[in-house]
């Protein structure tokens, strides 16, 4: 095998084991854990001779997924998340693909398409990605991803700068099963909040990026009126009206050509 299994994780233990297990001990898989959890580390090494973790501060899945890639020292690249597992030979098939297009393509993206239909379909526009498989040295010389997006759009922002670039990227017919959630569920409320400033700041930040800060503010704008009716509403509800604030919030940093800072808060051990 000539791939690397990028997985980008955060306090989610028992998602990482199970990934690891579906894949053969004959691929290389490096995680990067970013909550710096040594003993998780150790654990996770101990276990597994074909997997490599490395502790990380937390700067999002762009700046993960980048480093993992740097780290790697494979022909190819499997980034995938940990409530992710791929079908068995998947990678072993993502190889042979790679192998009919002579690696001209800038992703594969793993899709459920009917096989009998096409083995490749072309992806021509901007499109949400969760699984995908590059050329380690194209991925590397294309930059990565953006690492200013901390949470949502980074994959976005990548087709469309592929797309931009004339990279081909295609699906392909190789299942993947979502196990829902990434980490514990103690921290299912922050994590929402901080889901929410970041879905909107990442919003904003992804449309002035490709197409003006005008556009993206009057394209954003009724989702900033729509947050602050809701905070309204849910004056009486704590949760609710904190989740708008979240929302209004990462707007308004957007607004104010802000960094993506807002991280979630949680009780750490």
């Amino acid at each position: 095998m000539n791939t690397t299994v990028i997985m980008v994780a955060f306090k989610s233990e028992d998602l990482i084991f199970k990934n690891i297990e579906n894949f053969s001990n004959k691929i290389k898989i490096i995680v990067i854990e970013n909550s710096r959890n040594s003993s998780l580390k150790e654990k996770i090494e101990t276990s597994y001779k074909n997997t490599k973790v490395i502790l990380n501060e937390n700067k999002g899945f762009g700046h993960a997924a980048n480093l993992g890639a740097r780290y790697a020292d494979t022909k190819y690249l499997l980034f995938c998340s940990p409530d992710n597992i791929v079908e068995n030979n998947g990678v072993e098939k993502l190889e042979q693909i790679s192998k009919e297009l002579k690696d001209n393509f800038g992703l594969l993206v793993l899709s459920d398409i009917n096989e009998n239909q096409t083995l490749k379909v072309k992806i021509t526009k901007v499109t949400g990605i969760l699984c995908f498989f590059a050329v380690r040295d194209n991925f590397i010389k294309l930059n990565g991803f953006d690492e200013s997006f901390f949470l949502y759009y980074e994959d976005n922002d990548l087709i469309k700068k592929l797309l931009k670039n004339k990279n081909n990227i295609y699906k392909v017919p190789i299942n993947y099963k979502n196990l829902l959630g990434s980490h514990n569920s103690e921290f299912n409320f922050p994590i929402e909040v901080n889901r929410n400033w970041h879905l909107m700041w990442s919003k904003f930040y992804f449309k002035k990026k490709h197409y003006g800060y005008i556009y993206a503010f009057l394209s954003t704008l009724p989702y900033f009126i729509r947050a602050l009716i809701k905070i309204l509403i849910f004056i009486k509800n704590p949760q609710q009206n904190e989740i708008y604030c979240a929302r209004v919030n990462g707007l308004y940093n957007a607004y104010k050509l802000k960094n993506s800072w807002y991280r979630p808060k949680l009780n750490r051990k």
